[in-house]
């Protein structure tokens, strides 16, 4: 009988013991809260899923997370779908969370020539992310991975127009990446091998502000080139509007140019200073990047785009070009 109940106190006491660390390793990964991407894949069974979280560091154990999910009746209920799951979250949360199944993921198009601050908007506006979360970002957490931005001052450039999807209430750094993911696939090849490539990409943000027909845009390209090396002044309407609306086009109050404006104190006034703007005043589209490094040569200097028509109009001489901006711009 002795015998027996020391039996039976050995077997409570393993059972406490199993019982206290089911429920520890039920418990969050970390206190701070930070998020990671995860995927289940159609068909992926209980087995392979919490060996994906536990190897995405989300759960404390693999086996706690399946013995709860069967107790629970979840064990088949996990849906398929891209989450963010965060790691201060214990394994019931997760549990249920994929139950619910994955959150809603807009498709947002981000336009050719569009600013970092008129994307942010466009995310802000689409409830992606809060305000100046992406301008706001440290680019020294990308540089090791992304090497054109090696001695970059700003994402502004390198997010590369185009679809994407996006998570409700996403992360910044996470939602940059995908944008650099894109640049880094679709631009970076044609510009990497130039060894000023960064010029490369200012100039190509000027042509995507200034050019609306893509057809022209070869022939700005070897007009602007051709100033830069007779050491004219660009004088593009652009990069003053991006200085006067503090780095917003598509969302700024009063873009129109007036004639004080030419006179603004800003670096990215290309009227009273020689030279590109300190750096892109959009973020280009792969035709603008390659006009940029492909300019077409001709006998003019100056160009400017009929507001109505969008047709580029070409002149050979700064008298010709005032007389054509008093025509078509009022200025």
């Amino acid at each position: 009988m002795k015998a027996i109940s020391i039996s039976i106190v050995i077997i409570g006491f393993i059972a406490s013991i199993s019982l206290s660390y089911f429920f520890f390793a039920l418990g969050a990964v970390a206190r701070d809260s930070w998020r990671e991407k995860f995927e289940i894949k159609a068909g992926q069974g209980l087995g392979e899923i919490s060996s994906n979280l536990k190897t995405a560091g989300l759960i404390r154990s693999q086996y706690a997370f399946e013995i709860y999910s069967f107790l629970a009746g979840s064990a088949h209920l996990l849906k398929p779908g891209n989450y963010f799951l965060d790691a201060a979250s214990s394994t019931p949360l997760i549990v249920a969370g994929l139950v619910r199944g994955s959150r809603e993921e807009p498709e947002i198009t981000i336009p050719e020539g569009f600013t970092l601050k008129d994307i942010e908007e466009i995310l802000v506006r689409e409830n992606i992310l809060p305000k100046k979360a992406l301008s706001s970002l440290n680019l020294d957490n990308f540089r090791k991975e992304y090497e054109f931005l090696a001695g970059a001052k700003s994402l502004e450039g390198y997010l590369f127009p185009d679809t994407y999807r996006f998570y409700r209430q996403s992360d910044a750094a996470l939602v940059a990446g995908k944008f650099l993911d894109n640049f880094n696939k679709k631009a970076w090849p044609v510009l990497k091998n130039h060894p000023d490539f960064k010029e490369k990409l200012i100039l190509a943000s000027l042509i995507e502000k200034e050019v609306p027909s893509a057809e022209d845009r070869h022939l700005v390209s070897g007009v602007l080139m051709e100033r830069l090396r007779q050491g004219i002044a660009l004088r593009v309407d652009a990069t003053i509007i991006y200085a006067k609306c503090g780095g917003l086009f598509v969302f700024c109050e009063s873009p129109a140019l007036v004639r004080s404006d030419l006179k603004l104190n800003s670096l990215y006034n290309t009227y009273l200073h020689p030279g590109l703007p300190p750096g892109p005043i959009s973020n280009p589209g792969l035709g603008s990047i390659v006009a940029a490094l492909n300019p077409q040569e001709s006998e003019f200097l100056y160009y400017l785009s009929d507001p109505k028509t969008k047709k580029t109009i070409f002149s050979k001489t700064l008298d010709e070009h005032n007389e054509n901006r008093a025509l078509y711009l009022g200025l």
